[in-house]
């Protein structure tokens, strides 16, 4: 004979208690409340176990520390807009990380911006005398953050006593300080097509007016300091150029024999 037990209606009485203290400890700790734990770590001590409270507020995650970057960085932006000193260990940190390493103080002031940023009302002026000086060229930036205007000049001298046309295609570069007044101007013109070398190798000798720049590369050199105007009424690039024609129109007269190479080449002879 079969015998059978009447159950109870209802879930496990552990598992409604395991749930609800889950839950109880999921809402304390999204409200940063105090939780208490075993002194094993154990969230889920009976009333029998020895507990700790952990103190009220919420883990520092990855949000508060990126947020804290942020904030770092944020101050330092407007420590250098602003010019003033900027504290960074020895090898450059700036952010803390390593609290025991040396500290070392920026210098007060301003990165040196280019010119054109500093001074947009000369690079209008600039444009403006090109465009009515030397209107075949155009305004371009190198990788480096420079300006410089490319076109061509064509003197014509050679072409009337040959009949061949040359061309010059050649590269005013300004300096990053411009204008700044130095021996061959803050704009430097470069030979591009022919270049130096081609120049000097269609020729037969070396022009002594050349100098070199920071990284070795040569460029006419076109004036002297004392010569180089910066104002309203005439502006570097179509001065320079100005110049870079002169020294272009005195090559090709030593070519047709009607500029003594001596001449050309002495200091102030052009």
């Amino acid at each position: 004979m079969n015998q059978s037990l009447n159950i109870p209606a209802g879930k496990f009485a552990g598992e409604d208690a395991a749930a609800k203290k889950r839950r109880e400890l999921r809402e304390r700790l999204g409200k940063g409340e105090t939780v208490k734990i075993a002194k094993g770590g154990g969230a889920m001590a009976n009333g029998n176990e020895a507990t700790v409270e952990v103190g009220k507020g919420k883990l520092a995650g990855e949000d508060a520390a990126a947020r804290f970057a942020k904030q770092q960085r944020a101050v330092l932006a407007k420590k250098l807009r602003e010019g003033k000193t900027v504290e960074l260990s020895s090898k450059g940190d700036a952010m803390g990380k390593d609290p025991n390493a040396a500290k070392i103080f920026t210098p007060a002031g301003k990165l040196a911006a280019q010119w054109y940023e500093a001074n947009p009302t000369l690079l209008t002026m600039e444009k403006i005398a090109m465009e009515r000086n030397f209107p075949q060229f155009t305004l371009d930036k190198l990788d480096d953050g420079r300006l410089c205007w490319v076109g061509v000049l064509e003197p014509g001298i050679y072409e009337s006593k040959f009949g061949e046309k040359r061309q010059y295609h050649v590269m005013a570069v300004y300096d990053n300080n411009h204008p700044n007044q130095k021996m061959g101007s803050s704009v430097k013109v470069y030979p591009l097509m022919p270049d130096v070398d081609e120049l000097i190798e269609s020729c037969g000798f070396r022009p002594f007016h050349l100098l070199r720049d920071e990284v070795g590369n040569l460029y006419l050199c076109t004036n002297e300091a004392g010569d180089q105007k910066v104002g309203v009424t005439t502006t570097t690039a179509a001065s320079v150029l100005g110049w870079a024609s002169k020294w272009l129109i005195a090559f090709e007269l030593v070519l047709t024999g009607d500029l003594p190479l001596a001449d050309f080449n002495r200091h102030g002879g052009i």
